[in-house]
């Protein structure tokens, strides 16, 4: 499952949020891509606002030196439960993450209590 989420990670994520999860900033140095490594919402005990991430996507909250902030795509249509559950147990296990392993079971219940 490790070399899945890694190579799930590199096609999907690490063009916005580095190939060693630091994140992306833009040239006047706001955060675009924020950094999954240290990340203390990536290691959350409970994975759920991950996984909703991941399905869903989202935007940051707009700010006045970046008022019109990148968003995140939503993989509920294109990723698995099992991608799922692979790259986020890939990020929330490297960089010097601690978190626990997620599994497609989890990913699949967050999934189904959203109702899609």
């Amino acid at each position: 499952m490790a070399e899945w989420g890694l190579k799930t990670y590199e096609r999907h994520c690490a063009q916005c949020h580095g190939e060693q999860g630091q994140g992306i900033t833009t040239e006047a140095g706001n955060m675009a891509y924020p950094a999954l490594a240290s990340n203390r919402a990536v290691q959350l005990r409970d994975p759920t606002n991950l996984v909703q991430m991941v399905l869903y996507g989202g935007y940051s909250p707009s700010t006045a030196g970046h008022p019109r902030p990148f968003g995140m795509p939503p993989f509920v249509l294109e990723l698995d439960d099992k991608d799922i559950a692979a790259v986020l147990t890939h990020l929330r296990t490297q960089w010097g993450n601690q978190g626990e392993e997620v599994t497609p079971l989890q990913v699949n219940r967050i999934r189904a209590s959203q109702g899609h």
